[in-house]
C-alpha cells in the first residue's frame, strides 16, 4: 500500500494554487483566487457585482499514493 498525504493551506503557499468559483452570494459573477494575498485568511476577495466579502477559510488536498503498476 501507498501512503496518503494531506496538504493545508498554509503548506500549500507558493504553489500557484488557484481556485475559480461563482459567488455563492449573488452566483452571477466567477470569483477568482490565487497564491497571494487573495488566499489571505481575512483579506479574502470582493464579489464586483452583490458586493459580497469572500473568504476563504479553509482549504486542504489530499494525495493518495498507491504502490504496484496500474492495470488498464
Amino acid at each position: 500500500m501507498g501512503g496518503i498525504d494531506k496538504f493545508p493551506l498554509e503548506r500549500m503557499r507558493d504553489k500557484e494554487v488557484k481556485l475559480s468559483f461563482d459567488c455563492p452570494q449573488c452566483r452571477g459573477t466567477r470569483i477568482q483566487m490565487s497564491d497571494s494575498d487573495d488566499m489571505s485568511f481575512w483579506k479574502g476577495v470582493r464579489c464586483p457585482k452583490c458586493k459580497a466579502l469572500i473568504l476563504l477559510d479553509s482549504l486542504s488536498v489530499t494525495v493518495v499514493k498507491e504502490d504496484g503498476v496500474s492495470r488498464r
